[in-house]
Order: structure tokens, then C-alpha cells, then sequence
């Protein structure tokens, strides 16, 4: 397990230090523009391919798997980064295509180790019940919260249509990493963080609220944020009491 761990986190460590730190911008630029006629294309995908045959063969002995994990690997890394060429410059596409790429890694280093005995060991842990009794609270908090909370502060809304000014979805974006990290805390134990938490947003949106006479937008936002707020302390005490009763 140990030699695993060091193994693909090796690997790992190794990509993000080629693919955020060492390749050229002109490189990525062009695989945008040229897609898969980018020379780029493919001396980004004969470095990762490199980068992971030396890493390899301080835990491989065998010779032909680790030929024929290089060649796959070579040909997943230009197919990946090549069609994400061609989706929109979005975070979630972009997202995608790293996951892919790790994904890729992650299962030819199973296969070249051995190991996937232990992939089903490992999902069994993840499908216990205490770990789903977090996946579930957050999942809880996101997108139901947020469907419930806008229908409770519909009614009090004072905005019948977002200002021009505002960033799109920014309010319920917002909203998804507040509770996130509220929900942390009590899940951690960290009931004084949540405190900070409340202060600085509470800061941030002092300057917007007092340069506002109506007094309805100022309570709008005091409601929506302690309906937040207390819905995530809530599901957290909650998850926190059935995670350890199980």
C-alpha cells in the first residue's frame, strides 16, 4: 500500500509540476488555436509520457507492460488535451480534461502495479455509511438548500430582475461556498470559524448595502444570510450526530 501511495503520488506530483508550472504558455495557446495540428500538442503529451516512464521504472521492473502503458499514455494524453481543444474555455471543460488526464495516470499506475484488489477494498471504505453521511450533507446543502432558501426569500424580495452590475448566479454561488464552509466547520468541530465567516462577508457587503437608502435590501440580505447560515449549522449537527452514532 505504502509503495502504491508513493508510487502514484509521484506521478501525480510530477504532472502538476510539468502541466502548471513548466510548460511554455506559447504551448497551450497553440493547442487552443491549432488544435491537434499544435506541435505543442504532442511535445506536452512526449513530456508527460517521459516524466512517467523515469518515475515508473523506479517501481516497474517489468519491461513490456511499461512500454505498452507509454504508448496508451502518449496517445490519451494528445486525444484529451486535443478534443478539449475544441470544447468552450469553460472552468468545468477545463476541469474535465485535468481529471481525464489524472484519471489516465491513475489507472495505468494500478495496472502496472498490480493493484486492483485494493481498488475494491478502497470503494468498499467509501461506501460506508459514515462516509456517505457526508456526501449526503453536502449534496444537501447545495443544490436543495439553495432551491429551498430562494423559494423562502422569494416572497421578501425587493429586486424584480438582477442588476446589470451584478455577475450572474454570483448571489447563489455565494451562497454554495458560505454553507460549504460553514458545514465544515461544524463537521470539524470549528464553531468559532463560523463566526469569521459571517464577519467577512458581512464586511464585503457593508459597502454595497450602505450606499442603499431602501431598508428592504439590507434586511433581504440579513434574512438570506442567517437562513444560510442556520440551515448548514443545522445539517451539520445533524450529519456530525448520525456520523458518530453509526
Amino acid at each position: 500500500m505504502e509503495t502504491l501511495a508513493q508510487f502514484a503520488l509521484s506521478i501525480g506530483l510530477a504532472y502538476l509540476l510539468l502541466e502548471f508550472y513548466c510548460l511554455p504558455n506559447s504551448w497551450l495557446e497553440a493547442i487552443q488555436q491549432s488544435k491537434f495540428a499544435a506541435g505543442g500538442l504532442y511535445f506536452r503529451a512526449l513530456l508527460i509520457t517521459v516524466l512517467f516512464a523515469g518515475i515508473s521504472m523506479l517501481f516497474v521492473s517489468a519491461l513490456g507492460p511499461l512500454l505498452a502503458a507509454i504508448a496508451a499514455l502518449f496517445i490519451a494524453s494528445v486525444l484529451i488535451a486535443g478534443v478539449s481543444a475544441y470544447l468552450p474555455d469553460r472552468s468545468r471543460y477545463y476541469l474535465g480534461q485535468q481529471l481525464a488526464q489524472l484519471a489516465v495516470l491513475l489507472l495505468l499506475v494500478l495496472e502496472l502495479s498490480q493493484a486492483w484488489p485494493l481498488v475494491s477494498v478502497l470503494f468498499e471504505q467509501a461506501m460506508q455509511a459514515k462516509v456517505l453521511v457526508i456526501i449526503f450533507a453536502y449534496l444537501l446543502i447545495w443544490g436543495p438548500c439553495s432551491k429551498v432558501l430562494g423559494l423562502i426569500l422569494q416572497r421578501w424580495s425587493p429586486l424584480t430582475e438582477q442588476p446589470k452590475q451584478n455577475l450572474p448566479m454570483a448571489g447563489q454561488a455565494i451562497g454554495m461556498v458560505e454553507r460549504s464552509l460553514v458545514l465544515t466547520c461544524v463537521l470539524l468541530n470549528q464553531f468559532a470559524a463560523i463566526g469569521f465567516i459571517v464577519t467577512a462577508k458581512s464586511i464585503f457587503r457593508f459597502g454595497d448595502l450602505k450606499d442603499h437608502s431602501d431598508r428592504k435590501l439590507t434586511e433581504y440580505v440579513m434574512l438570506g444570510t442567517l437562513l444560510s447560515v442556520a440551515a448548514s449549522v443545522f445539517i451539520g449537527l445533524a450529519a456530525h450526530a448520525l456520523y458518530h452514532a453509526l
